[in-house]
């Protein structure tokens, strides 16, 4: 009877213990989040994917059919999805890019600057 546990830390720090059971003969689910039920699902033999957020996190648990009576499980936080966080996640890293572009241009500028009293002061 397979059973896996995942502890996942959500975006403010707290702690979340997600676990999963698969019966072996029902192949019955049950998805559990801090030892409350999060979802029930029966009679799973293909591979399936369950969402639950934590914490503002989009988070997904997977079976993967591996072929017979056989499967994989895995646990991710979906950063790509588009939920709030993840929107404010890409509106923050295009600020901090289009900063980082500024701060190469004034660098830039200093540089050509440095460059032209230099030469002009040789020139003199």
């Amino acid at each position: 009877m397979p059973q896996y546990a995942w502890n996942i830390t959500g975006h403010q720090g707290t702690n979340y213990k997600l676990g999963l059971f698969h019966g072996d003969k029902t192949q019955h689910v049950v998805l559990h989040c801090n030892d409350k039920v999060v979802t029930i699902d029966f009679e799973v033999r293909e591979s399936k994917t369950y969402s639950v957020f934590l914490d503002q996190e989009l988070c997904e648990v997977s079976i993967d059919h591996t072929g017979g009576n056989h499967y994989d499980y895995s646990c991710r936080i979906n950063h790509d999805a588009q939920t709030p966080l993840n929107d404010l996640r890409k509106s923050q890293r295009a600020s901090q890019s289009r900063i980082e572009k500024t701060r190469l241009i004034l660098a830039g500028c200093v540089v050509l600057l440095v460059a032209f009293f230099l030469i002009g002061s040789a020139l003199a």
